[in-house]
């Protein structure tokens, strides 16, 4: 876990490099309001509330009966806090799936229930960061509109494949990969593994093929407004931080560009990234970032340092009663 706390500290940097370059000082923070921030992470802390009920959403509808609501709520919040200390917002899905394993549901379907998370997110902030690039390039800012379209478009298109495929057919492992692991670990552990890792891909691709289908149509439209309404509590608190000057339209627009931005694999969480993405996108809507420095840093602690500790301390109460990192 000590790299984990090192990339807390690292997101503080580009935090406090955004905070130079838009010259915001502790008075302009100030001027936001104590009230307003503490609206705006609680707005924050109830998305990360709703990809718990998502999950556990999910899991009562694909596999059954796993747990109590609270505990399958508990381990999704949690296991925010290692994505959240990763690039490109990744991680947290092994936490899931291990307290998934803990439970005894088999890897397959656990595999299967996170790639069902990863989609939702994919899909509804994919749908609307296109609707952000197309508004960028109505509004002759072609380079914003552009940057959001070439991020976003590989990652989608490398999960519909994916979704596709398990859909269709048995994926398996690639033959090299069992001559490359003989050469690593032996021959013993690395047929072990190549077997349990195909086992669990055989699982996941006839659960995909079981599930694809109109009969789950609900769950998956529960599923995405889940996923949306998490997005609408992240527009909210811009709302909340800027006065309203920005709608919850325009808000809507500048989160789903700067999460887009925030997933190039480079900072831990996006960090800095995210505020690049939010303060460009700004210039959309003819708006001076300078003017709206406070707020997008306000913004950016109340929906990830904010976040950081909820997760946390979640996390560790999740692992020290369940033990499911051991």
């Amino acid at each position: 876990m000590q790299w984990k706390i090192i990339a807390v500290i690292v997101s503080v940097i580009p935090l406090i490099i955004a905070a130079l370059l838009l010259d915001i000082t502790f008075d302009d923070l100030a001027k936001i309001g104590v009230m307003p921030f503490i609206l705006a992470s609680i707005f924050a802390i109830a998305k990360l509330f709703m990809q718990g009920l998502r999950f556990h959403y999910y899991l009562k509808s694909f596999v059954g009966n796993v747990s109590s609501i609270k505990k399958e709520v508990e381990v999704r919040m949690g296991s925010e806090f290692v994505t959240l200390t990763t690039p490109a917002y990744t991680g947290g899905e092994f936490i899931r799936l291990a307290w998934l394993h803990k439970n005894g549901i088999h890897a397959g379907k656990g595999m299967w229930i996170i790639t069902i998370e990863v989609i939702s997110d994919v899909l509804v902030g994919s749908i609307l960061s296109y609707i952000a690039a197309i508004y960028a390039f109505l509004t002759q800012n072609y380079l914003i509109g552009l940057m959001i379209i070439i991020v976003v478009t590989p990652i989608l298109a490398v999960y519909m494949t994916l979704l596709a495929l398990s859909s269709k057919k048995i994926i398996q492992l690639p033959k090299f990969t069992s001559k490359l692991l003989r050469k690593i670990v032996g021959e013993d552990k690395s047929k072990r593994w190549i077997d349990n890792a195909n086992d669990a891909l055989k699982v996941l691709c006839s659960t995909s093929r079981d599930n694809l289908r109109h009969t789950s149509l609900k769950i998956f439209v529960v599923g995405f407004s889940l996923t949306l309404l998490g997005f609408l509590f992240y527009a909210s608190a811009l709302v909340v931080l800027t006065n309203a000057e920005l709608g919850i339209f325009e808000s809507l627009l500048t989160v789903a560009a700067s999460i887009a931005v925030g997933t190039i694999p480079i900072t831990p969480g996006g960090s800095g990234l995210t505020e690049f993405g939010m303060g460009y996108y700004l210039n959309v809507f003819d708006l001076n970032p300078a003017e709206f420095g406070g707020a997008i840093i306000a913004w950016r602690i109340a929906t990830y340092h904010v976040l950081l500790a909820t997760s946390w301390s979640l996390l560790m109460h999740v692992t020290m009663k369940r033990k499911v990192l051991k």
